[in-house]
């Protein structure tokens, strides 16, 4: 039996980064299911239920051929109406990132809309975007995190496009 591997996150990050860019889609919009890409088998595998009755606010993604401070593929939250399944590439828009503090690290989350998806044809950035949605995503972080044990993780604010453009070249593999 012939045997195909495929690694998500050596995928290429789009011809059009850092303004278009290709995600890997892990945890649908609206999940309790906490899914993990796992290099090893190749494979999105579910890493836990969340705790409470918290939900993923958008699809929560990461960016392939990118590498974090934390070693690991930037994250990504984008924008849905409707979910997608796990492991599927959806090429978004990116508009803008939320600073988080966890740990003592700085961490982004790169916030996106889908660029096949004619609800978002209109947002270009975060001044688009209803300030609910960003509250809702703030929020999520912060709920996610105390349920999950980590009582010091807190919301730094909004980065510009400028700012997350940046961040993904910086990021770059």
């Amino acid at each position: 039996m012939n045997e195909i591997n495929v690694d998500l996150e050596a995928l290429p990050i789009g011809d059009d980064a850092p303004e278009l860019i290709n995600v890997v889609v892990e945890v649908p919009v609206g999940s309790r299911n906490k899914y993990e890409y796992e290099p090893e088998l190749g494979v999105i595998m579910r890493d836990r239920v969340l705790p409470g009755n918290i939900r993923f606010p958008a699809d929560y993604s990461f960016v392939p051929s990118t590498e974090g401070a934390d070693g690991e593929p930037l994250d990504i939250m984008v924008a849905a109406y409707d979910p997608v399944f796990p492991g599927c590439v959806v090429q978004a828009r990116v508009v803008g990132a939320l600073e988080m503090n966890e740990d003592g690290e700085t961490e982004y989350n790169i916030f996106a809309v889908p660029n096949d998806h004619p609800r978002f044809d209109d947002i270009k950035s975060l001044d688009d975007m209803p300030e609910q949605n960003l509250r809702e995503i703030e929020q999520f972080f912060v709920a996610f995190k105390r349920l999950e044990g980590d009582e010091q993780a807190e919301v730094q604010g909004w980065c510009g496009l400028e700012e997350t453009h940046e961040i993904i070249r910086n990021s770059a593999r």
